[in-house]
C-alpha cells in the first residue's frame, strides 16, 4: 500500500490551542508515515505538531510517546516535533498495527501568529 496526499496548504498557523492538521489519514496495512512540513516563521516563537492514532474512524486520540530512560527508570513522554526555524522538515512514524493517525498544530503563546505551515505526506 502507497498513498500520498496534502493535509493543508501553505497556512497561518494556529495560536496556541491545538487544531486538526488536515483529517485523519486510514494506515491499515501500512507500515509508515512520512510527514513533510514547509514551515516559515513569523512572529510566534514556532509551531508544535502532534500525532494521534485511532483505532476507529473519528475515535478516541491516542498520542504518540516516546519512552526516556534514566537509571534504569522509563518514563512516557509526549512525542511533539517543535519547529522554531523556517525551514523544510520530515517526521516518519510507524504506523503497524494503527488503523488511523490524526495530526495537529498549534503555535506558541507568543506573539501573534503571522508563520505559515504547509503539510504532506506519505503512507508506504
Amino acid at each position: 500500500m502507497s498513498a500520498t496526499g496534502i493535509l493543508q496548504a501553505a497556512s497561518v498557523i494556529a495560536l496556541t490551542t491545538p487544531v486538526a492538521l488536515g483529517v485523519e489519514i486510514g494506515t491499515e496495512n501500512a507500515e509508515a508515515i512520512q510527514l513533510f512540513l514547509d514551515y516559515t516563521n513569523g512572529d510566534e516563537t514556532g509551531v508544535t505538531i502532534r500525532a494521534f492514532a485511532h483505532r476507529t474512524s473519528n475515535g478516541t486520540n491516542h498520542q504518540f510517546i516516546l519512552w526516556t530512560e534514566s537509571s534504569g527508570v522509563y518514563t512516557a513522554e509526549s512525542d511533539e516535533l517543535y519547529l522554531t526555524a523556517t525551514g523544510s522538515y520530515t517526521r516518519t512514524y510507524d504506523v503497524n498495527g494503527i488503523d488511523y493517525i490524526f495530526f495537529t498544530q498549534g503555535g506558541t503563546n507568543d506573539g501573534t501568529p503571522t508563520g505559515t505551515l504547509a503539510a504532506s505526506y506519505t503512507l508506504y
